[in-house]
């Protein structure tokens, strides 16, 4: 195992909070401000610029994306809400190849109801969807998924697109995800699909409700214990402005009660390259989400646990304002990523 990193950086963004002159611990399990009592006598290693949590996007296909063809990113970090399993540790390879230091997690594949979304669907590849029939169906691939390494477990509620589990199905896909320690994501379309996510104990929703207006009780309620993935563009690449008017209604009044929003674009889905999208980026503004809000969303620090790899910034980011100011400047995004493995 690698030894963790001493060093002494210009400024870190550790906890949510911008320090100066700090010196951090670099390690398996991310980036931690060291207490002056810890901190060594003599720092051997000076980081010039500013680091923080790897820029995240929550909801990626690797398998329809661009993930391997070698070209400038800003995201240092990217979670694959659904594919072949067998298929998956191929392509995360393939991304880190092409992308230095880029920190690959997976949900393993789509949990679905037998014949449900999105099983019918020419996109998902064989192996894709995990079709469950009953509990013992639910035991066998969420500890399957645990085993291989995932970081979350996906399960689809499009009832607009074929069956979803029932309220007992849901049940035991939510008890068996949270009995391996792994949130459960739920990808939720059709009246009423978000509301048994929430009542059934759905941590993550993989798109900002999109199929409905929700009540503002239900939006408060979510707001105080779920994790929502923005996508808010897809509509737009989809030319849907009344989904898209949704989902932005629904997501502003979740984040305004307080609920975490996670950057997600669902990369694969009518958009390939590999970095952070600029229409993303201006949704989630149009849903109020802005200044350290938005920092926080790229960052997605409550969904994913911390690795190896952080992001650095040069020396004139020193809060989120020009942190943000700096991933929307035009051209390749100058943004490169300190990996411990490095040394």
């Amino acid at each position: 195992m690698t030894a963790p990193i001493i060093a002494r950086v210009d400024r870190a963004r550790i906890g949510g909070r911008w320090v100066t002159d700090a010196v951090v611990e670099l390690s398996g399990t991310g980036m931690r401000l060291v207490p002056p009592d810890e901190a060594p006598e003599r720092v051997l290693r000076h980081i010039e610029g500013s680091l923080m949590p790897p820029i995240t996007d929550a909801h990626v296909h690797l398998g329809l994306a661009e993930a391997a063809v070698p070209a400038p990113s800003a995201l240092g970090r990217v979670l694959d809400l659904g594919w072949v399993p067998d298929a998956l540790p191929g392509l995360s390879a393939a991304a880190r190849g092409a992308h230095h230091g880029l920190d690959v997690r997976v949900a393993g594949p789509f949990h679905a109801a037998v014949g449900g979304y999105p099983s019918m669907r020419e996109w998902a590849p064989p192996g894709a969807v995990a079709e469950l029939a009953d509990a013992s169906d639910v035991a066998r691939s969420i500890r399957a998924q645990s085993a291989a390494g995932a970081s979350v477990i996906k399960v689809a509620m499009n009832a607009e697109d074929g069956p979803v589990p029932d309220d007992a199905l849901l049940a035991e896909i939510v008890a068996e995800a949270h009995a391996v320690g792994l949130p459960l994501v739920a990808h939720v379309q059709g009246a009423g699909q978000a509301e048994r996510a929430l009542l059934a104990g759905v941590d993550v929703l993989a798109h900002a409700p999109w199929t409905e207006r929700l009540s503002d009780d239900l939006i408060a309620a979510a707001a105080a214990s779920q994790t929502w993935v923005s996508t808010l563009a897809m509509h737009s690449r989809d030319g849907d402005d009344i989904a898209f008017a949704r989902a932005t209604d629904n997501l502003a009044r979740f984040a305004a009660h307080g609920g975490a929003v996670a950057y997600g674009t669902d990369l694969g889905n009518g958009i390939s390259r590999f970095d952070l999208d600029p229409n993303e980026l201006a949704a989630l503004r149009q849903a109020g989400i802005e200044g350290t809000a938005l920092v926080d969303a790229l960052l997605s620090e409550w969904l994913l646990p911390p690795g190896v790899t952080v992001t650095w910034l040069p020396a004139d980011v020193i809060d989120d304002e020009s942190a943000i100011e700096h991933l929307h400047r035009a051209g390749p995004l100058p943004v490169a990523r300190f990996h411990m493995e490095d040394e």
